[in-house]
């Protein structure tokens, strides 16, 4: 089994706030920025290695922003493109 890893790339990064259109990205809409308890500074962004194209951009507001990522990133190790797909409910690319 070819890992994640080989397809997708994670990261933290400067949240881009309400509004903001990334091509490709799930980005949390407006409703959900005004029913956060506190505004997320940071999203976590998984993309394709190939192209750099941003499949997922979601707030990394709930627990640790790091601890998140480093389960992202394990699951890119241990799991396929498309168990990693299917547990993190990623549209699927190409």
């Amino acid at each position: 089994m070819e890992p994640a890893s080989t397809v997708y790339e994670a990261e933290l990064v400067a949240h881009l706030g309400a509004g903001a259109v990334v091509p490709g990205a799930i980005v949390p809409g407006l409703a959900d920025e005004l029913m956060a308890e506190q505004p997320s500074t940071i999203d976590l962004v998984v993309r394709r290695r190939d192209d750099r194209s941003e499949v997922v951009r979601t707030p990394a507001d709930l627990g640790s922003p790091d601890a998140l990522l480093a389960t992202v990133l394990s699951d890119l190790e241990t799991m396929s493109a498309e168990e990693f797909i299917t547990e993190w409910k990623m549209p699927e690319t190409r």
